[in-house]
């Protein structure tokens, strides 16, 4: 084997972490894609396998596996070189799209200008549009944006249900003055500085930093992580796939700058870099459900409204929701699901007691859009409607509640809610 273009691979190998530009890492893809180790792999390997039936195995053959070995070896640096060519090529369109999409008004800039303006021919100069006057047509920003103030709220299984992903008040995404801002309610979602996480590689990386973002408060040592991911495996073979899950999300989550590593290992333990800002949406919820309770007993409405609905607001979905394979976070998942069911009732309750019937009546039915058979808020809607002498609406609730019960549970009301019912009608 020789070297690349008249380059010698010695060259290359001193380059480290210095990748070379887009164009020179193209050229170094072609290269490596056309060398000829690549098919003398395919070919030892047979040979090797005729070899191991045959007997009288001799120096020339100790020869030919230490010459293969040493070809491997090669193999795996050209390897490692074409990963680091494809991770650059990766990282440089992603930062040319994200320029594009930053150039609001300019349009597409750069090397893909060209690109963009083949089917759409026009004024080379970009032409200025007027602002929209005030009886003007304003198109959705659509759900990707984010406005100044609380949108009116979205369906969810029927009723009206509040905006999924809280607004913020410069109009950014949730978290973003923080390092990492990690999204785990719902689909996960995961920003390096201010740059989203497009895709993960490794789906055991991916769960390695799950685990570590629920567990953020303490330390995690390896032999959990191993035990957790690779239960059927040998030490070796858990610790050695460990290694290369973490490497693979130091790779994903590359993107801070000087060295700084979401990432760190301390004393036989992982943990997330506590020298960085972090913001995770789980946390937020938690909080946020905690400053409800302290409000309840300081008996503060509105500090309870306002709490609620910052939960509310952030519970996008289960936690992991697009993670269909893991198992280790479905009580967390349940316990999350539950206390999102109790803000939905909790805040319907305080809007009950304010005398706000209309808004009481919107988180009720959220509520059981979230648990048809919650007993309380069947009954916490009856109230609602009998305050309006809305009787019918009353009936209509109970009859609700009964075919819930039943198709779900197989049960009946309980004497609580009959009771009510009666004295209601």
């Amino acid at each position: 084997m020789g070297s690349y273009g008249g380059e010698p691979r010695a060259a290359w190998s001193r380059t480290g972490l210095s990748e070379p530009a887009l164009p020179g890492a193209l050229v170094k893809l072609r290269q490596l894609a056309r060398e000829p180790l690549f098919g003398e792999v395919e070919r030892a390997l047979v040979a090797l396998g005729r070899s191991a039936d045959e007997p009288g195995l001799g120096p020339e053959a100790v020869h030919q596996l230490g010459q293969w070995s040493a070809e491997y070896r090669r193999a795996a640096l050209d390897l490692e070189a074409a990963a680091r060519c494809c991770r650059h090529v990766e990282r440089e369109i992603n930062q040319r799209l994200d320029a594009i999409r930053a150039d609001k008004n300019n349009g597409p800039a750069g090397p893909f200008r060209g690109i963009f303006r083949r089917s759409r021919p026009g004024p080379r100069h970009p032409v200025r549009r007027p602002e929209p006057g005030p009886g003007s047509f304003r198109p959705d920003p659509g759900p990707g944006s984010f406005r100044s103030e609380p949108p009116p709220p979205r369906p969810a299984a029927g009723p009206a249900a509040p905006d999924a992903v809280p607004p913020t008040l410069d109009g950014g995404y949730p978290g973003a003055d923080a390092d990492v801002a990690a999204s785990a309610l719902g689909p996960f979602e995961v920003r390096v500085a201010g740059r989203r996480v497009p895709k993960w590689t490794s789906l055991k990386a991916r769960s390695v930093f799950q685990y570590l973002l629920i567990h953020r408060d303490r330390p995690i040592r390896r032999d959990v992580l191993m035990a957790l991911q690779w239960p059927d495996h040998s030490h070796n073979s858990a610790r050695n796939n460990l290694n290369v899950a973490l490497y693979s999300l130091r790779n994903t989550l590359e993107g801070l700058g000087q060295g700084a590593q979401p990432v760190v290992y301390r004393d036989g333990c992982y943990i997330l870099n506590p020298e960085l800002t972090w913001w995770v949406d789980r946390s937020e919820f938690l909080t946020a459900v905690d400053d409800a309770r302290r409000a309840h007993r300081e008996d503060r409405p509105e500090r309870i409204i306002g709490a609620y609905r910052k939960a509310i607001q952030l519970y996008r979905g289960p936690l992991f929701e697009d993670d269909g394979d893991g198992e280790w976070y479905l009580p967390e998942q349940r316990r999350l699901r539950d206390l999102y069911g109790q803000a939905l009732e909790g805040i319907a309750e305080i809007h009950l007691r304010l005398g706000a019937l209309p808004d009481a009546q919107q988180f009720g039915q959220l509520a059981l859009g979230h648990d048809p058979c919650s007993e309380s808020v069947h009954r916490l809607l009856m109230r609602c409607y009998a305050s309006q002498h809305q009787q019918q609406l009353v009936s209509r609730q109970y009859r609700e509640c009964v075919d819930a019960l039943r198709d779900e549970l197989g049960v009946a009301p309980s004497d609580e809610t009959t009771n009510l019912f009666r004295d209601l009608v």
